[in-house]
């Protein structure tokens, strides 16, 4: 691996690793998270040709004809399918991020309780249907990176000083989203305040990006300057977020990153967010409070949490 400002986390030790190992690695993984707050992810077991695959589908959607990509629009009611440049607006000048997206959650059976019901945020994902196989290959791939969550979930239980499992009632029927997303290139006049994706923090517990080799991700440690995340292949950027900050009291740190992408090309990433389930309440861990730091944050009721953040800052308005 090559040296980096952001440290390299083997998910490996996790999965394979003897009790000392496992422990030493669960120190490791507390310190970055309380200082850094992001990580690179070797280990994680994903075979190289599926992360290669799922590059190939981004590409394939995304070279369709807009008016193709539109056939399935995410929208400020059904926040799957696809998302052009400009349906959100962020910020008082009211700019937008320059990327395009497809969002899909988890695959829900027509018969699904929730999704008849019309429960929030559980619908059915949208699918173009002019890419055979398409459908398929993302959600082999959604089906990988659930597995790589549970097994980061144990990671962070372990580093949090928790039983391994204590998360687990957390991501039954969870709200993880994936995004494939797509910057052009932005060109050399651009204003400084106009970005790939503006400087935010992640909503989720914690997000797991695959990124391509063209860079442009830049991360924001406490007390640093903006500083680039270069591609290192075979491996996820790993970043906490904001429920994963509350829960731990705010010991595990979730930092600011952007996009800015002025390498002159196309640049494709895949982000995975994970996002607990629509009835979990995110509180205070037993572990991360005491007397003399007490619970900085009241319970979080992670739905709601969630359903105001999928449908805020839009151009479009929610239907009545």
């Amino acid at each position: 691996m090559p040296e980096t400002a952001i440290p390299i986390v083997d998910l490996s030790c996790f999965r394979t690793g003897d009790a000392v190992t496992r422990r030493d690695a669960a120190k490791r993984l507390s310190e970055i998270c309380e200082g850094a707050g992001f990580f690179y992810l070797s280990g994680h077991g994903v075979p190289p040709d599926m992360l290669t695959q799922i590059f190939k589908e981004a590409r394939r959607l995304f070279s369709l004809p807009l008016e193709e990509r539109l056939r399935i629009p995410a929208t400020v009611d059904h926040y799957r399918g696809f998302m052009q440049t400009g349906a959100r607006i962020y910020g008082p000048k009211g700019r937008s991020d320059l990327m395009e997206a497809f969002k899909m959650q988890m695959e829900l059976p027509p018969d699904d309780p929730d999704l008849l019901a019309g429960k929030p945020l559980h619908q059915p994902n949208k699918w173009p249907a002019c890419l055979p196989g398409w459908r398929e290959a993302v959600l082999d791939y959604y089906a990988e990176m659930d597995r790589v969550t549970h097994e980061l979930l144990l990671a962070f239980a372990l580093a949090l000083d928790l039983d391994e499992d204590y998360f687990a009632p957390f991501f039954k029927k969870p709200l993880t989203q994936l995004s494939l997303l797509h910057y052009p290139p932005q060109p050399a006049d651009t204003p400084e305040d106009q970005f790939g994706i503006r400087p935010h923090t992640d909503t989720s517990a914690f997000t797991l990006l695959l990124q391509d080799d063209t860079g442009g991700l830049q991360v924001r440690p406490v007390g640093q300057d903006w500083i680039d995340a270069v591609p290192i292949p075979g491996t996820y950027v790993v970043n906490i977020g904001n429920m994963m900050a509350r829960w731990s009291n705010d010991r595990f740190i979730s930092t600011p990153h952007r996009v800015i992408n002025r390498s002159g090309r196309q640049r494709f990433s895949v982000p995975f967010f994970a996002n607990p389930d629509y009835d979990a309440v995110v509180e205070c861990l037993p572990t991360c409070q005491s007397a003399a730091n007490p619970p900085r944050y009241e319970p979080l009721a992670v739905g709601p949490y969630m359903l105001e953040r999928f449908t805020s800052n839009w151009k479009q308005p929610k239907a009545a």
